[in-house]
């Protein structure tokens, strides 16, 4: 498993620094949803409608840099050819944000109780455990939606523990550099902590804890753990893992 972790790790940093231009396009996706909070969030109802759009595009956006740089594809900083990527996966990210927006929508229903809160905890970390994998699934799989979503669960019931290890250390760091960490005194809360940063409003939340001073070093640490799982996640899935896997469970049981 090891070995494994050492190919990935020395893969995604000499592809994050061939793809540093997908770095630079995060600041560009927060000036862009900035912009469309002001002149889109007074407008009722539709507002957030185009909010959604907005923040769809982005996703596509980001998301067909970094499957590029996983592949191992030159990034091409033209301003051509950075529109196209809005809508390369634009489509599968709507019908993806769709579906959380339903389970959204039932989770309230389920937590309007007096144990909601407790309860949307515990929903909250499931989602981040069984839905942990779906940026890479958007851009390496081939299903959408709720199938998309059932795809990702099924990728962690396969490979819980060579998913996690990198991902919760890597979530340990950045909680522990926004000083989220503080305070924590019982391992529920810190379940919700580690769960609630396995999302865009989690990664937003790191970036508003941090000191601004370190800002360029979080978007090059965002830009390398993205390329990371990317790469992670096709080797698990091509057979690499698989091998590992039962090699480390062989070891673990002799």
């Amino acid at each position: 498993m090891l070995s494994l972790y050492r190919q990935v790790t020395v893969e995604a940093a000499r592809r994050a620094v061939a793809a540093w231009p997908a770095a630079l396009a995060l600041p560009i996706y927060a000036v862009i949803l900035v912009a469309a909070a002001i002149a889109f969030g007074p407008i009722q109802v539709i507002g957030g409608l185009l909010i959604g759009l907005v923040m769809a595009a982005c996703w596509s956006s980001y998301l067909e840099l970094v499957s590029q740089a996983v592949a191992g594809s030159k990034i091409r900083v033209r301003w051509d050819d950075f529109k196209r990527t809005f809508l390369a996966r634009f489509g599968a990210v709507i019908s993806v944000m769709f579906a959380f927006w339903i389970i959204s929508y039932v989770t309230t229903l389920l937590t309007k109780g007096a144990n909601g809160p407790a309860l949307a905890g515990v929903i909250g970390f499931a989602m981040a455990f069984f839905f942990n994998a779906v940026p890479e699934m958007l851009y390496q799989g081939h299903s959408r939606s709720f199938a998309l979503l059932m795809d990702s669960a099924r990728f962690m019931f396969r490979f819980p523990v060579m998913w996690l290890l990198p991902n919760v250390l890597f979530a340990a760091v950045a909680l522990w550099a926004a000083g989220l960490l503080q305070g924590i005194s019982h391992p529920a809360e810190a379940l919700i902590v580690f769960g609630s940063i396995f999302s865009a409003g989690g990664i937003a939340q790191i970036f508003v804890g941090i000191p601004r001073w370190s800002l360029p070093l979080a978007l090059v640490a965002l830009h390398y753990v993205m390329i990371f799982r990317g790469i992670l996640f096709r080797e698990l899935v091509s057979g690499g893992g698989n091998t590992r896997l039962r090699a480390f469970q062989a070891k673990m049981r002799g």
